[in-house]
């Protein structure tokens, strides 16, 4: 099978890989434009890019995938499939259909739930107990297209977002080999609209920790949101990240917000239900601090309520 691949951030290298690796022949490889990204504006490729490159497979970075000479780019590649992995850019209509198996898409989420431009982060952040990843056949909707393959597992407890991230890149990349493997045969399923969901974008406004929730949801958030936008308190005008924290399941008739000090060397925030014990914390331009470090240098007074 001959396969045009899109993709462009480190979500989409094992699928790359692992196509690279099997009988199929992937023979174009399209990704974002190189970017200025540092101060002294050296030009930086995607990591898609870069494995390409790697494996001498030709790379297109087009600004868009709407423009007719892009188009008749693809149409004159000799391909049969194209395979998407969080490539970035809109797919139109023409493309989806422009080769024989059309489009498929690796997808990190139990669909219908969690359609959509963040739905690892969004899983975490929501508490849930298992996720999926499906490979999907694309049409014009968001994450709509109908199932070809899923694979369904429980979340490990208190996995970050860069941990399950890695877990369903992995997922997908076996997962999307053997879809191609067997794509003349695999039924299309519909997606069911019961249960549908739409997984936003996060956004800096959802940063702020919130007291007043239970020690289980804000802990929820801060593995779902670090490395961005993070999550954060604020205290004497600092804005102070908290990178990672552990519930403590004492009951307690404090005020939500309010410290408690233990030995000099954990910080623990009453919130609406039980403890949360703060273990890594970052001041905005600082490296990050285990707590007993952070208690050293900056100091919170026992009693203090947290806004």
């Amino acid at each position: 099978m001959k396969i045009i691949f899109m993709g462009s951030p480190e979500f989409a290298i094992p699928a790359l890989k692992e196509l690279a690796l099997s009988q199929h022949n992937v023979i174009a490889v399209f990704t974002s434009k190189p970017k200025k990204r540092d101060r002294y504006l050296n030009i930086q490729r995607s990591p898609i890019h870069k494995l390409a490159s790697a494996l001498s497979i030709p790379v297109y970075t087009p600004d868009s995938l709407k423009k007719h000479d892009v188009q008749n780019l693809i149409a004159n590649l000799d391909a049969d499939v194209i395979v998407v992995a969080a490539y970035g850019l809109i797919i139109p209509q023409a493309i989806l259909k422009m080769k024989k198996y059309g489009c498929i898409n690796i997808h990190p989420s139990m669909l219908p739930k969690y359609r959509g431009a963040a739905p690892i982060q969004r899983t975490i952040i929501n508490g849930e107990k298992e996720t999926a990843v499906c490979i999907i056949q694309m049409d014009q909707g968001v994450d709509t297209g109908d199932i070809i393959l899923s694979q369904k597992f429980s979340l490990a407890k208190n996995i970050c977002f860069s941990e399950l991230h890695n877990q369903c890149a992995k997922v997908g990349a076996k997962l999307v080999v053997k879809a191609i493997n067997y794509i003349h045969t695999l039924p299309r399923i519909p997606q069911s609209q019961d249960g549908a969901s739409y997984a936003h974008k996060l956004s800096k406004s959802e940063s702020k920790i919130n007291w007043h929730e239970s020690a289980y949801t804000i802990d929820c958030k801060i593995r779902g949101m670090n490395p961005w936008p993070g999550t954060f308190f604020t205290y004497n005008n600092y804005n102070i990240k908290v990178l990672k924290a552990k519930i403590v399941n004492n009951s307690h008739n404090l005020q939500p917000g309010t410290v408690r000090i233990v030995n000099n060397d954990k910080l623990l925030v009453a919130c609406q239900e039980h403890f949360l014990e703060l273990l890594s914390l970052q001041l905005p331009g600082r490296k990050e601090l285990s707590s007993g470090q952070f208690l050293c240098g900056y100091h919170i007074l026992p009693d203090t309520v947290l806004q």
